[in-house]
């Protein structure tokens, strides 16, 4: 059966802009797709695994296995942790991920979500030219990232001034590093709008989220 794993990455739920637009994504995309399974891993709901000193004693007592020619040190202390979540992804068929921007990045808990799945010696392999090999191919990634401004779609720059968004840049880099290579997104924004106007973009984002999910 095929998996849709949703990352639900705000803790405003039904107020959060980004989850509205998952939400009417995600309504279509059940419609279309009736047989599909959905998990649904709401970040700021569920007990992420620790990472802390052990976890990264054990991230490069694997690594230095895998170097070595071996298959990593299996489900042992936090490192099971980091496995569980690793699994979780590889399970998924197809991945959906909003979010808000924070302080022009991402939230908190997303970031610890990422210190778990993404691991050279895991996630990532390095081949004899020293290159990083992503593991998690195959599958289509749909972002939605709200953001009270407008941002442009390009890296950020020095002239940019204080408003400068890393949350998208960031985000579209690290799923790369792990394999991804269709990644989709639907970009919620601005939503520091007075009414209408902000009503006005909210729809606009909703009808891109319902064409998106048909194609998905």
């Amino acid at each position: 059966m095929t998996k849709l794993l949703y990352i639900e990455a705000s803790p405003r739920k039904d107020q959060s802009y980004s989850s509205q637009v998952a939400n009417e994504f995600l309504d279509v995309y059940t419609a279309e797709n009736p047989d599909h399974e959905i998990e649904h891993l709401p970040l700021f709901e569920v007990d992420l695994p620790d990472f802390a000193a052990e976890g990264a004693t054990q991230k490069m007592d694997n690594l230095m296995d895998v170097i070595a020619g071996g298959s990593g040190i299996g489900n042992v202390g936090e490192w099971a942790g980091v496995l569980s979540e690793i699994e979780r992804l590889k399970s998924a068929d197809k991945v959906l991920l909003s979010a808000p921007m924070w302080n022009y990045s991402i939230p908190y808990r997303l970031k610890h979500w990422i210190d778990l799945v993404v691991h050279v010696g895991a996630t990532v392999l390095v081949n004899d030219k020293f290159e990083y090999i992503g593991q998690i191919t195959d599958r289509p990634l749909q972002m939605v990232l709200a953001s009270g401004s407008p941002y442009e779609m390009r890296f950020p720059l020095e002239t940019d001034g204080l408003k400068t968004d890393f949350q998208r840049v960031y985000l579209d880099h690290i799923f790369r590093f792990v394999g991804f290579t269709d990644i989709r997104l639907i970009k919620v924004q601005p939503m520091g709008l007075p009414g209408p106007d902000l009503d006005e973009a909210l729809a606009t984002s909703k009808a891109a989220a319902r064409d998106a999910a048909k194609i998905f």
